[in-house]
């Protein structure tokens, strides 16, 4: 299991660390993430902290979520399709 900080939010560490994981490639585009019974047990948090991490990854373009199959790492073409536009020009 996963140390977390006594001091810091830990939805807020869990999402830092699975974000990491994607940056470096550990997760790779397209693969499946852990599911969040896995990232449950993985970091010793709460199913509510795990859905609020799902939910901040989902939020910054990280992951898809597919029902029914799970959350899987967006490309960066997916990510550039999400990411806002300035249409102020």
């Amino acid at each position: 299991m996963v140390e977390l900080k006594a001091n810091q939010p830990r939805w807020r560490q869990v999402h830092a660390i699975i974000a990491e994981r994607i940056r470096s490639g550990e997760y790779k585009a397209g693969e499946r993430i852990p599911s969040l019974l896995d990232l449950v047990d993985e970091f010793g948090i709460a199913n509510a902290t795990g859905q609020k991490v799902m939910r901040a990854l989902r939020a910054d373009g990280l992951i898809r979520t597919e029902p029914g199959m799970g959350s899987f790492v967006t490309t960066p073409e997916e990510r550039q399709e999400a990411a806002p536009t300035d249409e102020t020009e």
